[in-house]
């Protein structure tokens, strides 16, 4: 390689030390040829990562756990429901809440409790041959049901006790978040309490109402007091009261207990204290006669239509809410008026009552099991 001098650039001999010319010491200087050799040995390279397919397949595999992992996560947390599922909820349960969904799954009992698919009925099982309720609602997609001596929550195959009390039954409502019971044997006292959905243990007090009835519409909770006595002193709240889902602003909407109130939009259909189906604004005022029908084994209602078990043919009729056109929907004596989606489920008498489902005009009756 040739010799330059750094600073005049006279070519150097291989082993001068000092620049003949100019006599500085002697820096070599390359040539551009050795420059370019120079440049291409220190020029970085970037190596090319090969991942291999296992380790590809572990990465998606890694992703997909954590997803689901986040939607677990969103899952266990409470969800406030829409007000058509809380008065669904409420509705049914005036007519004991023979059957629930989830909405992929309808369930019911069998000897046992069971379940089929919300679409079509298909795919009947039985979840567990042990679990026999009474009563049942699904909140979040969770079912709770009621079987003595108190309320539980579904978990795989069996129930896990949610911690309330026998008298709970009739007197139980939820808006997603909190549960709304009875006082008696869950808290100190008996009265309308709320508490957390995952945490019963802490109830707050919303009024010394004693109720056997608790129902749940929008921002409102309904109390009926039916009981003639509190602690031997003659019930100073009887009848049918209205709160905000805090406690306040109580008011008597009726100075007696319907047997049934159900809910739809901005009116509640009920019956009065001659079974007579009524209709009112949701505070009670607007009280009028709707059809003159006695009414005993269930009233329940759709956005369109009023459903009632007719007191002297024990028979199931649907009423028009725009034009109060009747028609009878079945002959066979029935009871207890369930509504999921566009069908009404009902106990049948007159079959060792099975639960049996029509659709709204009374077509495709037949049991579900």
């Amino acid at each position: 390689m040739s010799k330059f001098c750094g600073n005049c650039g006279v070519e150097l001999e291989d082993d001068a030390k000092v620049c003949g010319n100019c006599g500085v010491p002697c820096v070599s200087t390359p040539t551009s040829a050795a420059k370019s050799e120079v440049t291409e040995t220190v020029k970085p390279t970037v190596p090319t990562i090969r991942t291999s397919k296992t380790v590809r397949v572990g990465i998606v595999v890694i992703a997909v756990i954590a997803v689901i992992l986040i939607i677990r996560g969103f899952s266990d947390n409470p969800k406030i429901m829409s007000e058509e599922e809380i008065q669904m909820l409420a509705n049914n349960s005036q007519n004991s809440a023979l059957v629930a969904s989830d909405g992929e799954w309808i369930y019911f009992n069998n000897n046992g409790l069971c379940k089929m698919r919300s679409q079509d009925g298909a795919k009947q099982s039985i979840v567990s041959s042990e679990i026999h309720p009474d009563h049942m609602f699904c909140i979040n997609n969770k079912l709770f049901y009621y079987t003595f001596p108190g309320y539980y929550m579904l978990n795989g195959k069996a129930g896990k006790d949610v911690g309330f009390s026998v008298f709970t039954e009739n007197c139980i409502q939820s808006d997603g978040s909190k549960f709304y019971v009875t006082g008696s044997s869950n808290y100190e006292d008996a009265g309308v309490y709320s508490c957390d959905m995952r945490n019963t243990k802490n109830g707050t007090k919303l009024s010394d109402i004693n109720p056997t009835a608790i129902l749940l519409q929008g921002e409102y909770l309904y109390v009926i007091s039916g009981f003639d006595s509190v602690n031997n002193q003659p019930n100073k709240n009887y009848g049918t009261w209205r709160m905000s889902k805090n406690g306040k602003d109580p008011i008597l909407v009726f100075d007696y207990c319907p047997d049934y109130i159900v809910f739809s939009g901005d009116k509640m259909y009920y019956t009065n204290e001659y079974h007579t189906v009524c209709s009112a604004n949701l505070d009670g005022s607007n009280e009028t006669i709707f059809y003159d029908a006695k009414v005993n084994g269930g009233l329940n209602v759709s956005k369109d239509y009023i459903f009632y078990v007719a007191s002297d043919t024990q028979t199931i009729y649907r009423i028009d809410k725009k034009n109060g056109n009747e028609i009878a929907l079945n002959g066979d004596r029935s009871s207890n008026l369930n509504i999921i989606g566009e069908w009404l489920f009902y106990e049948n008498q007159d079959h060792d009552y099975k639960i049996y489902k029509m659709k709204f005009d009374g077509s495709d009756n037949q049991p579900i099991y």
